[in-house]
C-alpha cells in the first residue's frame, strides 16, 4: 500500500509540469502564428507599393487626341435654311422701309403741290365776283384740310416700329385719314362744278392743275393707308378685342 502511494506521488510530480506546459505552448504557437501572418501581410503590402524594376517593358500613356465632330448634312442644310430665311426677312424689311420712305416723300410733295396750286387759283380769280368768291371759299377749306392731313400723316409716321410689330398701325389715324380723303374728293367735285362755269382758258387751266394736284395727293394718301394696313401686329387680335388704339 505504501508502495502504491509513493508511485502515485511520483507520477503527479512528473505530470504536473507537463500539463502546465501544454496550454502555454499552444498559446505561444498561436501567438507566433498571428505574428507571422502580420509580418507576411506587411511584407506583401510593402512589396506592392514599391515600383517593380526590370520586371518587363515600360508602358507610356500618351495624351488622347481631341475628337472633332463635323456637322452632318442635315445640320448644314438647317443652317443654310436659317441664313436664307434671315436674308429674306432682312430683304423684305429693307424693301418695306424703302417703300415707306418713297410714300412719305410723295405725300410731302403733294402738300407742297396742292398748297401752291390753291394759292395760284386764288390769284387767278382775285377779287372777281361770281365764282371768284366760291373759289376763295373752296381754297380756304382746302388750306385748312391740308393742315389736318399733315397732322394725321405725321402721327402715323411717328408710331414706332416696335409698336407696329406688336399692335400694328394706328387704326384711329388711318380712319381719320380716310375721312380726310373723302373731304378732298368733295372739294374736287366742287372745283369740277365751278370749272364748267368758265370759258376763260387761263382759269380752266388753273382749275385743272389744282384738281390734278388734289387727285394725286389722294392717290399718295391711299398708298400710305394700304402700306399701314399691312402692319397687322402680333397682338392685333387683342387690340381689336378691346378696341385699343
Amino acid at each position: 500500500m505504501k508502495k502504491y502511494l509513493i508511485m502515485s506521488f511520483l507520477f503527479l510530480l512528473i505530470a504536473i509540469p507537463t500539463l502546465a506546459k501544454g496550454p502555454a505552448e499552444i498559446q505561444g504557437q498561436q501567438s507566433q502564428a498571428t505574428t507571422n501572418d502580420s509580418q507576411l501581410n506587411n511584407s506583401s503590402s510593402d512589396t506592392g507599393s514599391q515600383p517593380k524594376n526590370n520586371q518587363g517593358p515600360t508602358i507610356s500613356i500618351s495624351p488622347t487626341k481631341k475628337t472633332t465632330v463635323s456637322p452632318t448634312g442635315n445640320q448644314v442644310k438647317n443652317t443654310n435654311e436659317i441664313q436664307t430665311q434671315n436674308k429674306s426677312e432682312e430683304s423684305q424689311l429693307n424693301i418695306k422701309t424703302k417703300e415707306n420712305e418713297q410714300l412719305s416723300s410723295s405725300v410731302d410733295e403733294s402738300f407742297s403741290n396742292v398748297s401752291d396750286q390753291v394759292h395760284q387759283l386764288i390769284d387767278t380769280f382775285g377779287a372777281k365776283g361770281g365764282i371768284g368768291s366760291e373759289v376763295k371759299e373752296i381754297a380756304q377749306n382746302q388750306t385748312k384740310l391740308q393742315d389736318e392731313i399733315k397732322t394725321t400723316f405725321n402721327q402715323l409716321n411717328s408710331r414706332s416700329a416696335l409698336a407696329k410689330f406688336f399692335f400694328g398701325s394706328d387704326k384711329k389715324n388711318i380712319q381719320t385719314m380716310i375721312q380726310q380723303m373723302e373731304q378732298n374728293r368733295l372739294l374736287i367735285q366742287q372745283l369740277e362744278e365751278l370749272k364748267i362755269q368758265t370759258k376763260n382758258s387761263e382759269e380752266l387751266k388753273q382749275f385743272q392743275e389744282t384738281i390734278n394736284s388734289m387727285i394725286s395727293q389722294n392717290t399718295s394718301l391711299q398708298n400710305k393707308i394700304d402700306l399701314e394696313n399691312k402692319s397687322k401686329g402680333i397682338f392685333n387680335w387683342f387690340v381689336n378685342l378691346f378696341n385699343i388704339q
